[in-house]
């Protein structure tokens, strides 16, 4: 599985913890194991640092990030939207979600997933890596299991889905936004 797990990784810490403490973080490490008489750099270094800056709440997911090989699998199933007072849209999003750790050889355990995950809902057509134009973008605590999700956005949406930018490491990634009325096979 080819996946960019330390780029993902980096995006994701630094959209939770904010660029200035990833940055400061960073530039710790730099100083201490910059020199000639300066000890190796390792990663457990660079983890500690990190992990020195992540509040408690957080370090859970530092853990998914740096400590394990966690995949979760979000994915979009359907969405539908109608009109609401004042031209705004009622939006339902069914999602499906699961988290798994992998071993060194790639065998998968299911574990508990409790996780803040970003649901995002766009209007106009997506452009490269943009779904499109953001009507909300914000983190809901997901679980394992389909469940449904129910935003008003103030005008007509055309796609919506979760983990839209894709912070998350996962196999499939093509599947966590969809067009306003559409279903997926299941």
């Amino acid at each position: 599985m080819h996946y960019f797990k330390g780029g993902v990784a980096m995006y994701t810490l630094r959209d939770r913890l904010g660029a200035d403490v990833v940055n400061g973080a960073l530039r710790r490490f730099r100083d201490k194991y910059a020199g000639p008489d300066a000890p190796p750099p390792t990663s457990r270094a660079l983890y500690a640092e990190l992990r020195a800056v992540t509040p408690d709440s957080l370090k859970p997911l530092l853990s998914d990030l740096f400590e394990h090989i966690t995949i979760w699998d979000v994915r979009t199933d359907s969405a539908k939207a109608e009109p609401v007072e004042g031209g705004a849209y009622r939006v339902t999003l069914f999602v499906d979600a699961s988290k798994a750790r992998a071993d060194s050889i790639g065998n998968q355990t299911p574990v508990e997933m409790d996780d803040l995950v970003e649901i995002g809902v766009f209007a106009g057509n997506p452009s490269g890596l943009s779904p499109g134009e953001s009507l909300y973008l914000k983190q809901h605590r997901i679980r394992a299991g389909k469940q449904a999700i129910v935003i008003t956005v103030p005008r007509q949406p055309t796609r919506a889905g979760i983990d839209p930018y894709r912070k998350l490491i996962e196999r499939e990634r093509d599947d966590n936004v969809g067009e306003i009325g559409t279903s997926r096979p299941k």
